[in-house]
Order: C-alpha cells, then structure tokens, then sequence
C-alpha cells in the first residue's frame, strides 16, 4: 500500500464514526459489483470499529456541538491534541480534566478547570449524566437503610 497523498490531521472519534458509517453506506449501495469485493479483514476492521464507535459517546454527537466545543474552549491555551482527548472523552470532573490536560495545576487556576468543564458539559451534554445521578441518589438511600440497619 502506497500513501498518495498524505494529510497529518488530528481527527475526532466522531469524524471516523462519520468517515465509517459514510462508506459503509457507499459499500452497501455497490456491492453487488464485482469490483467492490473487500477484503475479509477489512470487513471485520470496519465492523468492530463502528460497534465500539457507536457504543461511545461520539455516536451522540453533531458537527454543531464540536465546533461549539472548540469554540468555547478557543479562550483557554490548550494543544490540539488536548481539545481532541476532550472531545472524545467528554470529562465531567477535575480529576478527568487534570489527567487530559499536561500540567493542568501549574497551567490553569481551579477557577479555570471549573469553566472548562462549564464549557464542555454545555457543548457536549452526556447521556450517563441521568444515570449518574440515579446511581447517586440510589447510594444516598442505600447508606440511609445500612445506618439504620447497624443501629
């Protein structure tokens, strides 16, 4: 395999989810076609990566929210490679956050990391937020019962 033209980008899970679902599509429409046989691998490659894919948060995202994201986050002196670990990996807490960003407490004031994760909680809405909130009432009310139960 030779690289004819050679692009050095940064791309989000959500592209792929994009670039895979799109020609999946466009194999689908053509595979009847004796030249549109792909390999086995290539097949297996393409499935596993869009049932990991669309089991991520990405298969909840839109180009909107992203750009939104970036953005928001344009005020903040972050790489690019930062941004993208964000984006894909949707942190909701400090810890997250510090273990993305290189430096986080010497780089950014809490004040800071607090309106960063502002930013991405707003751009980037999670579907486990409901979850866990859920789980959190659920183990208020199961240490309620247990003080009860030792008493």
């Amino acid at each position: 395999m030779e690289i004819l033209n050679r692009q050095e980008a940064l791309v989000t899970n959500y592209e792929v989810l994009m670039v895979l679902q799109e020609e999946d599509q466009r194999y689908k429409k053509i595979k009847s076609a004796p030249y549109a046989k792909y390999p086995e691998n290539v097949h297996t490659l393409k499935f596993e990566a869009l049932k990991y894919l669309n089991s991520t948060a990405c298969a909840t995202q839109s180009a909107e929210q992203i750009l939104s994201l970036k953005n928001g986050l344009a005020g903040y002196d972050l790489t690019k490679a930062e941004v993208l670990q964000i984006i894909n990996l949707r942190p909701k807490k400090q810890v997250e956050l510090y273990l993305i960003i290189e430096e986080c407490e010497e780089r950014f004031a809490s004040e800071d990391v607090e309106d960063i994760l502002r930013v991405v909680t707003s751009a980037l809405p999670r579907d486990d937020d409901d979850e866990d909130e859920e789980a959190g009432d659920n183990m208020e009310e199961g240490e309620d019962e247990m003080d009860v139960d030792n008493n």
